[in-house]
């Protein structure tokens, strides 16, 4: 039987590169070899990171690369002004490989990253031997993905350690029975900090949508499914981009839905700012058979936000960070006839995104730029373009193509893997 330690530093190298615990047969393997010293820790990350499963990391630009493994392996976002730029530049300046930065990032971890790990390889260590009876179960891109959410979930605070372990506990029990989804998407009640007065919460993919009192069980549930459509867009049961979804968990973001303005001020404070407010009479699963212009279903709109602030502008901070100089803030730019970090007192006529609002900053103006953007080319803006018109003049896909051919491009490329129709609230995953 492997030591301990060995155990430890394979099981390190699955969170690591993979997201997710070591199955029951490879940590076996990797730590007996390394025991036997017939490998080396350097050895088996070369391999891991060259494997297929590993490749989407792999593959992304290297800011992005590196904050990919802060979420994998610390649970928490990369912030280069506080974490400093060694990793990146030490990647361009082929000082080190990407391959080869994650066990040496692992190497060198401090402070509340160390204890995020212990914690994460404690879970882990949790799954992996609940499965070991039954390893050939745990294969296959939606076993992973069900392991990869029971950690995505563990952060540096103790008690993400005996949630995880129960977590972890009933995903094999789900694995084992042929039912590792967790739909349909069900109202149940929680004990989650800071959400306390809202009672009320459904789970999906690891990402909570609370309501208050009052909201409707049928505007609950239809929010749920929207999200679930967003970041499940082919309805296979896996989330379509993994990424997204560990930067909004780690990101502690989140959906509170209200039916008074002032419901969500009983969020713990500190808290609050990781929810994305959506009102109860403004969630509309009517609009997708009616198609009012005017009673437009806002789901499709504030989880869109969530999405793309505390994901997509996380995982790929080059081209969708919410900041001066990434890529879509550049587009954004042209879009707007100018860089405008404050509101101008007028746009001018050749410009076709012309928000208005003094509370919106530059950071909330890419977050609405996005938000046109995608849901003109999904086709919900087709029949408004009277309501939002001095607001946002590309309404289709069409016109988004021809005159804004870089946001276009950007929110089709394949690499990012966002939703290619349109949510209208009925999640129905294929599984099996």
């Amino acid at each position: 039987m492997a030591t301990t330690a060995s155990t430890t530093r394979v099981q390190e190298l699955y969170i690591a590169y993979f997201g997710r615990p070591a199955d029951a047969a490879g940590l076996a393997f990797y730590a007996d070899a390394l025991d036997a010293g017939t490998t080396t820790i350097s050895a088996i990350a070369s391999s891991f990171g060259t494997s297929a499963e590993a490749a989407p990391i792999v593959a992304l630009s290297t800011s992005a690369y590196v904050s990919a493994v802060y979420l994998q392996a610390f649970g928490r976002a990369y912030n280069s002004a506080t974490d400093g730029v060694f990793w990146t530049d030490a990647i361009t300046a082929g000082a080190t490989t990407k391959e080869s930065a994650m066990v040496q990032i692992l190497g060198g971890a401090g402070g509340t990253d160390i204890t995020a790990v212990a914690n994460k390889v404690a879970v882990a260590n949790t799954y992996t031997t609940a499965v070991t009876t039954d390893s050939k179960s745990y294969a296959g891109a939606t076993a992973a993905a069900a392991a990869k959410a029971v950690l995505d979930n563990v952060t540096a605070t103790a008690s993400t350690v005996t949630s995880g372990n129960a977590a972890a506990q009933t995903a094999v029990t789900a694995l084992a029975a042929g039912t590792v989804d967790t739909f349909p998407l069900t109202i149940t009640s929680h004990t989650d900090p800071g959400y306390e007065l809202l009672t009320r919460k459904i789970d999906v993919f690891g990402i909570g949508i609370y309501a208050a009192d009052g909201v409707a069980e049928n505007k609950l549930i239809h929010a749920a499914h929207v999200l679930a459509e967003y970041l499940d867009n082919d309805e296979d049961g896996v989330v379509d981009n993994l990424l997204v979804v560990d930067a909004i968990i780690a990101s502690k973001a989140s959906i509170g839905l209200w039916k008074n303005e002032d419901d969500l001020d009983v969020i713990t404070e500190g808290q609050r700012q990781f929810t994305m407010d959506l009102g109860d009479t403004e969630t509309r699963p009517e609009w997708h058979v009616n198609n009012e212009p005017t009673a437009f279903d806002a789901s499709l709109e504030e989880i869109l936000h969530s999405i793309t602030q505390n994901g997509y502008a996380l995982v790929y901070p080059e081209i969708f960070g919410e900041r001066t100089g990434t890529s879509v803030a550049d587009a954004m730019d042209v879009a707007r006839g100018g860089q405008f970090i404050e509101i101008p007192e007028q746009y001018l006529e050749s410009a076709w995104y012309t928000y208005d609002d003094p509370s919106c900053d530059y950071q909330c103006m890419i977050t609405e730029y996005m938000y046109w953007g995608l849901s003109s080319i999904l086709g919900a803006q087709a029949s408004r373009l009277d309501v939002i018109g001095q607001e946002w003049k590309l309404n289709t896909a069409e016109l988004v193509e021809t005159s804004d051919p870089t946001l276009y491009n950007l929110l089709t490329d394949d690499q990012y893997n966002f939703p290619t129709y349109l949510p209208d609230g009925t999640y129905t995953p294929d599984l099996f």
